[in-house]
């Protein structure tokens, strides 16, 4: 067993430390902001060392993240954050590109099989854990969605069910902690307007100097944390 989590996460699992961060891709300069110089590549997973806290590259996807924090289990980690972006459904007061937000309850649409063919089912409500976010960011109404291709034509639906962003991993990651025995919390970035192309992949200039201090005031956030 040790040797396959060496062999995925490019570490032993007694390398771990009690908090561990996940993100599922690289967010530009969060490594270094939080001080971690060398990322150790595993066949799946990345992972580098913090003062507090290890930080695991998942890769993208509900799957890749659930699965990253199962394999967590017969590991020293007793707490989990996980570190994303997210897309603002529609602008509204505190909420805007950079705003860092922790998720409420998360309405999970995980299938894209069931987006793609136009067969979606009731989404499972998925409770989220607050527990060492609480009170430092604002709580934002969160969809977990399988495609951001499709999203922009389901925006009536995440306004119904009262969401503020959507991104795609919240959903698994809280409910695979749950299944291990973990506390978790998440910190969303919010990067992108959905079904606003111009601002998803042309940033102005001042939306790239917001999301350039949301990301440094998630990192501070999350060395906040690892300091108790």
């Amino acid at each position: 067993m040790n040797n396959i989590f060496k062999i995925l996460y490019g570490i032993s699992p007694a390398e771990i430390q009690q908090t561990v961060v996940i993100m599922p891709f690289d967010i530009p300069k969060v490594a270094g902001q939080l001080g971690i110089l060398h990322m150790t590549n595993g066949k799946l997973f990345a992972c580098g060392q913090g003062h507090g806290f290890t930080l695991i590259r998942s890769g993208m996807s509900a799957g890749f993240v659930g699965d990253c924090v199962l394999r967590l289990k017969d590991t020293p980690c007793t707490k989990i954050l996980f570190l994303g972006t997210c897309g603002l459904i529609e602008r509204k007061p505190g909420l805007d590109i950079g705003t860092v937000i922790t998720p409420g309850p998360i309405h999970a649409f995980e299938s894209f099989s069931e987006i793609i063919t136009g067969t979606l089912k009731t989404p499972m409500l998925v409770h989220t854990d607050m527990s060492f976010v609480k009170g430092k960011v604002p709580i934002a109404g969160c969809i977990s969605f399988a495609s951001i291709h499709e999203e922009s034509k389901h925006t009536h639906t995440f306004r119904q069910l009262g969401a503020d962003v959507v991104e795609m991993e919240c959903s698994a990651f809280f409910l695979a902690a749950k299944h291990i025995g973990r506390i978790s919390s998440a910190l969303l970035v919010i990067s992108d307007i959905v079904g606003d192309e111009n601002i998803c992949f042309k940033l102005s200039d001042n939306n790239k100097k917001s999301l350039a201090n949301g990301v440094s005031q998630a990192c501070k956030t999350i060395k906040d944390i690892c300091k108790r």
